[in-house]
């Protein structure tokens, strides 16, 4: 029942399972029968006309709920200031702690919240950024190289102290492209011209290998369709002095090739370390802010992905073009 614990108004009797009670039709407060027919209205007549409506006395005893308060959004933490990074090579803005630019893959070096002009580098602990390197130093190729920074610090070292020879892994497998890629256009084109000339001369005598060597396996594989297993392997035998003979040519350009490769993983790192000296150097004499300074260092130093794309397609454009000219 629902009116079990509550009280008629008019009596002060609580109501029990068995009673007859009257329910007021305009506010619902309950009364005994006999209650409501000796007052002949409701208890709560004078409150009818304030829109009163009846609660239990648990309800009624309820505190309002208070109004939700704005909720409001914690104080960021000013170490961890989310500031955009504008990209030196191609100016695509990122979110601050994005690693590399999303549209030409130059590395990014986050702001530093803290300040008002704060510097752009951020080096990690322990590193030195004011250890000299000859005329330069350490921050200052750091923010020049961009990429594998840590590499040519040491690179530029061995170089500085007079130890002639340094090894680069990636002029050795990339060349020509790997110069033009970190921006050294003037040794790029010489070592393009030098691989293309040896590419056009490698050209012909490839060509007629490639054709002596196709020419005696398609005869093979005809004799085997034939049955004549026996008679391909004797022709093949018969025929390795004169692919052999016809490959002899190839040697001389390979090895000018190879010699090529290697000599560009010798070179590298110096025509690199003289370029990055001769810039740094030029932008320093400039007496920039910190800033404005490592900004310029930004542009003039990193990396060029459309170089070294550049250097690639027009080196296959002309490779190409030669070879459609041998083959007319």
């Amino acid at each position: 029942m629902r009116y079990l614990s509550e009280s008629c108004p008019y009596c002060g009797v609580a109501f029990d399972a068995n009673d007859d009670i009257v329910v007021c039709p305009e506010c619902g407060t309950p009364h005994h029968r006999a209650c409501w027919r000796a007052h002949g209205e409701c208890a709560n007549t004078e409150k009818h006309a304030e829109g009163y409506v009846w609660q239990k006395a648990a309800e009624a005893q309820k505190p309002e709920p208070e109004p939700e308060k704005e909720k409001q959004a914690p104080a960021e933490d000013p170490g961890k200031k989310s500031l955009d990074i504008v990209c030196p090579d191609c100016g695509k803005v990122s979110p601050n702690g994005t690693l590399r630019c999303p549209d030409c893959g130059a590395l990014l070096i986050p702001f530093n919240p803290m300040g008002g002009e704060p510097p752009i580098a951020q080096f990690m602990p322990g590193f030195d950024p004011n250890e000299e390197i000859g005329e330069i130093k350490s921050g200052d190729v750091a923010l020049y190289c961009r990429v594998s920074g840590a590499r040519y610090i040491k690179a530029f070292k061995r170089l500085k102290d007079k130890k002639k020879l340094s090894w680069n892994w990636g002029a050795a497998f990339f060349s020509p492209y790997w110069f033009f890629y970190r921006k050294l256009y003037k040794a790029g084109a010489i070592f393009l011209a030098l691989f293309v000339a040896v590419s056009l001369w490698l050209m012909p005598v490839g060509a007629k290998f490639y054709e002596t060597y196709e020419n005696v396996i398609l005869e093979a594989r005809h004799m085997i369709e034939e049955g004549d297993e026996a008679g391909a392997e004797a022709m093949l035998i018969e025929s390795t002095p004169e692919i052999m003979e016809a490959m002899r040519p190839m040697y001389l350009p390979l090895t000018v090739q190879f010699l090529l490769h290697i000599a560009a993983a010798f070179a590298a790192d110096r025509i690199y370390y003289k370029k990055a000296k001769v810039d740094i150097m030029r932008v320093r004499r400039q007496g920039l802010d910190p800033r404005k300074f490592q900004l310029e260092l930004f542009k003039k130093g990193g990396t060029s992905l459309v170089g070294a794309a550049l250097s690639y397609f027009g080196c296959e454009a002309v490779l190409y073009a030669a070879s459609w000219l041998i083959n007319r």
